[in-house]
């Protein structure tokens, strides 16, 4: 079983085999906003994911995304919760505007503050297809930190064959990712289906994946791959305005995903024991 701060993820291994632990949802932050964070554990998020990229500009420079990371982890701040730092690149969803030596330049700078205070950060996301050279730079220098990194894939438009699925996911873990995110947009019903055995099956395994549909037809599985072995469901925080509330197809609220994951746990749970 892995963690990314204090959170557990992943199958508990031994006699409870059968069993998942309860949903760990994300709550993705566009904000420097204490008050958000708050919102977000609040409404039931475990990690909180600060989406660089999504920063206001006046927002979006290294110190103050150090100042403001610090400030939570700060032992007095009422908000204790594992932070991932994520800087999506615009070829996968993202909003990041400059060149990608800048995009890496923020992470691994901010990576290296995690180092010098204690890891005030938890974990990085990082695109599997980002460019080489950038992408071993934050590879290198969270494993140096013993900092787990989220090797992540998007296809907004569709999703791949099975085995090429399969060959991504192998691939960011022989490069040093600790786990696997598939976002991708299913399709069919039989779309839908193949995300499910292959996160049952992956997560089975013992390798911590993170799988989720997007759109119309995906939408359910972001509440229901977990129940298969996902480990991580991201939502947006509740009380953002509607229009931009989610920042990919699909996406549920911290409140939605915590009311559903509980009920449909819970009934998984009594099925299995």
């Amino acid at each position: 079983m892995g963690k990314i701060g204090a959170a557990e993820l992943g199958l508990k291994l031994g006699l409870e085999l059968q069993r998942r632990p309860a949903p760990v949802i994300v709550a993705v932050m566009k904000r420097l906003d204490i008050h958000e964070a708050k919102r977000a554990k609040e409404s039931g998020a475990d990690i909180l994911e600060l989406r660089i990229d999504l920063l206001e500009a006046e927002e979006k420079s290294v110190a103050k995304v150090k100042a403001f990371v610090a400030m939570l982890k700060n032992p007095q701040s009422s908000v204790q919760m594992p932070i991932i730092i994520t800087n999506r690149r615009k070829e996968e969803g993202g909003a990041f505007t400059g060149t990608e030596a800048e995009r890496i330049g923020m992470l691994s700078d901010i990576l290296e503050t995690a180092a010098a205070e204690e890891e005030l950060v938890d974990a990085v996301d990082i695109e599997f297809f980002s460019p080489a050279a950038g992408k071993r730079e934050i590879l290198k220098k969270a494993k140096r930190r013993h900092i787990p990194v989220i090797s992540s894939f998007h296809d907004f438009n569709g999703m791949p064959r099975r085995e090429d699925i399969l060959g991504i996911i192998t691939s960011m873990y022989k490069e040093g990712g600790s786990i696997a995110k598939i976002a991708v947009t299913p399709k069919t019903v039989n779309d839908a289906l193949l995300l499910l055995e292959l996160t049952q099956k992956l997560s089975s395994e013992g390798k911590l994946v993170v799988t989720i549909g997007m759109g119309r037809i995906g939408r359910h599985l972001r509440v229901i791959a977990p129940l298969y072995g996902s480990a991580l469901a991201y939502g947006f925080i509740e009380g953002e305005s509607e229009e931009g509330g989610g920042v990919a197809p699909g996406q549920f609220s911290v409140k939605e995903l915590r009311t559903m994951m509980n009920k449909f746990q819970w009934n998984f749970e009594q099925t299995t024991n």
